[in-house]
């Protein structure tokens, strides 16, 4: 082979190898390109995730609610089931989350230490007023209902007003802003005798144990309407109390997903539902 002919079988040979090594430049630089985007989808499909459920669950898919379940008509037992309008709200927001809920009964005065250690259950649904002091240890959702406090005597009692309980024992269940407002607005020597739950004072008021109970205005108009028990309101006393479903302060993302199923069911007209069934026509 002549010098001439060894040149251009080099400049050939170069060539092919040049062409080889520009089509391979060319599908790893593809391959660069494209592996960016498949992982910035599966990113943000992974982060839109995370924002549906951005919240703690005792039970994955279960949403556990404690509640005090002897406060009629918000929630109450029949037979083996608890009712009442909290139950149905609770439920329809569990709907909207796609989870199933499950109520847990506890003593009123015990359920704010049950919800902060985030073990018993995930949300408080108990007819429980919004307070400052409340709100020092647990977050609130947004408020669902509003209420006053009252006072319920027997029939036969000439008693009008708070006021006119001078020296007797008023009935509070425990832990509850009713009990806060009678020790607050006490008449002369009378004296706050507080119960485990609601029913357990208006039996006391019943068979003359104390002289009047003072109490949230929808749960004691309710059980006054039982012709039997042969109790009555006398007095609303205006206070201004809203309700709202409570959560530990550690599980904000629980609080902001059970508001914003709140607003929808309010949307879309399954809260006025709730309320015509328990309350008749919303005021």
């Amino acid at each position: 082979m002549n010098a001439r002919k060894m040149l251009v079988l080099l400049l050939a040979l170069a060539l092919c190898f040049g062409a080889f090594g520009i089509a391979g430049c060319s599908s790893d630089d593809a391959d660069t390109e494209e592996e960016p985007v498949a992982e910035e989808t599966t990113d943000e499909a992974t982060d839109e995730a995370a924002d549906e459920a951005d919240y703690m669950l005792i039970t994955d898919g279960k949403l556990i609610v404690g509640s005090d379940t002897a406060y009629p008509p918000f929630e109450y037992i029949e037979g083996d089931e608890v009712l009442g309008f909290d139950v149905d709200v609770a439920n329809a927001v569990g709907d909207v989350l796609g989870l199933d809920v499950e109520f847990k009964t506890y003593n009123f005065d015990a359920l704010i230490v049950g919800v902060q250690g985030g073990t018993e259950f995930d949300m408080i649904a108990s007819a429980m007023t919004i307070t400052e002091e409340r709100e020092e240890s647990i977050d609130f959702s947004t408020a669902y209902i509003d209420s006053n406090q009252s006072l319920a005597v027997a029939n036969s009692s000439e008693y009008t007003a708070l006021a006119d309980l001078v020296g007797e024992k008023i009935g509070v269940q425990s832990g509850t802003t009713g009990e806060e407002y009678a020790n607050n607005n006490l008449p002369e020597g009378a004296t706050v005798v507080p119960f485990e739950n609601i029913l357990q004072a208006m039996q006391a008021l019943q068979t003359g144990e104390v002289a009047g109970v003072l109490n949230d205005l929808p749960i004691s108009a309710d059980i006054v309407k039982d012709e039997s028990r042969e109790l009555k309101l006398v007095e609303e006393i205006t206070t201004n109390e809203q309700y709202g479903f409570a959560f530990s302060e550690d599980n904000t993302g629980l609080r902001d997903a059970v508001n914003d199923a709140l607003d929808a069911i309010i949307a879309d007209g399954t809260y006025d539902e709730i309320y015509k069934k328990w309350f008749g026509e919303r005021p």
